[in-house]
């Protein structure tokens, strides 16, 4: 996938694709349910243009809804490692870069269409879940790479992140997403999207990179966008937020 093929592949959240129904071309790696409100409600969308596919919920009525929201709580991200990952966790530094990356990722996203990111509950403003699961991590063979030297000053954003995957590798992750109104608690939409394959029989292993994960984190909060602006325009109007690669096209120049 290259720069222009954004997966930022949330939504940000395809939670609410108008996608097709189509079981997704690929299987999808097993991934945690311990995150959402409810997996029996999700259903697998296609991804478009060989993209990758996901398990998407969408409340009844959830796009007339949508249309209300003037604000998001974006929460900061949960990270869940998978059992079966080496490596379990990380340094609190270099997790905190991660989960922060994710939710400036997405807030950024939101703010670039016009939409207030909010810090408070009320009516009119959706809260934003959000979980990195199934977090299958490898080291790279470099000498001396987890040692953090005293007074070391945390850096920000981007810088952060890149610091942080300068140091291992991501095999397997799951996006886990639900939008949930921030006064009644009702789910409007929720989204699992698994990314990257472990080595197994007659498999190739992937590993994802900081240029992948970028643009994941950008689909996701493309996607997000997409379905609001969706809710305010009339059905012959709306785009397919499941197309990555033409969220990128609307959006990623015009931020």
């Amino acid at each position: 996938m290259n720069t222009r093929q954004i997966f930022v592949a949330i939504g940000a959240v395809s939670v609410l694709a108008l996608a097709q129904t189509a079981l997704a071309q690929e299987p999808m790696h097993s991934y945690e349910k311990n995150f959402l409100t409810n997996y029996d409600l999700l259903q697998p969308r296609a991804g478009v243009k060989g993209q990758p596919g996901d398990l998407v919920y969408v409340a009844p009525n959830a796009m007339k809804r949508l249309a209300a929201y003037k604000a998001v709580m974006v929460d900061q991200p949960e990270i869940h490692f998978s059992p079966d990952s080496k490596i379990k966790g990380m340094k609190p530094d270099d997790q905190k870069a991660l989960a922060e990356a994710l939710r400036d990722a997405l807030s950024g996203r939101l703010a670039a269409g016009g939409y207030s990111v909010s810090q408070q509950p009320g009516p009119g403003v959706l809260y934003l879940r959000i979980g990195l699961t199934d977090l299958m991590v490898a080291k790279k063979k470099r000498g001396l790479l987890g040692y953090t030297p005293v007074g070391f000053v945390v850096k920000a954003g981007s810088d952060a992140l890149r610091e942080t995957l300068s140091k291992v590798d991501f095999i397997e992750m799951t996006f886990q997403a639900e939008l949930v109104d921030s006064v009644s608690n009702d789910v409007l939409g929720a989204i699992v999207a698994p990314r990257g394959t472990r080595k197994g029989d007659g498999q190739k292993e992937t590993r994802i990179d900081i240029e992948e994960f970028d643009q994941n984190m950008r689909a996701w909060g493309n996607r997000l966008r997409c379905q609001l602006d969706n809710a305010k325009l009339p059905e012959d109007k709306q785009t397919n937020c499941a197309d990555d690669s033409g969220n990128a096209t609307r959006y990623d120049d015009k931020k």
